[in-house]
């Protein structure tokens, strides 16, 4: 028989809330960046897209990130976003299946 420690489950059960409230942010996140994707992936699918490279407009931008200009940095982009979504994807479905 299992002696549960109910002070040490509440501590627990606790930090699952607050664990669950920031899936929850990351979940609306996602869909956020999930958003602002689409709009990137149909200008760089967008002959404008090379149209406006190959004049080499000026575009300003932090310095943090890469240029949108950058065929590399997009094409980035895309393969980082469908290795993430595949990643929350064995997430959810390794959390359903251990039940």
């Amino acid at each position: 028989m299992t002696n549960y420690n109910p002070q040490e489950l509440q501590q627990k059960y606790e930090q699952w809330c607050e664990l669950y409230r920031w899936q929850l942010k990351a979940q609306q996140q996602f869909l956020q960046a999930e958003a602002l994707l689409n709009k990137l992936k149909d200008y760089y699918l967008n002959p404008q897209w090379m149209a406006d490279r190959e004049a080499d407009l000026p575009i300003e931008h932090s310095g943090k990130e890469h240029s949108i200009f950058s065929e590399d940095a997009l094409w980035s982009m895309l393969s980082d976003h469908d290795e993430l979504a595949r990643k929350w994807m064995r997430l959810g479905l390794d959390a359903i299946d251990k039940k």
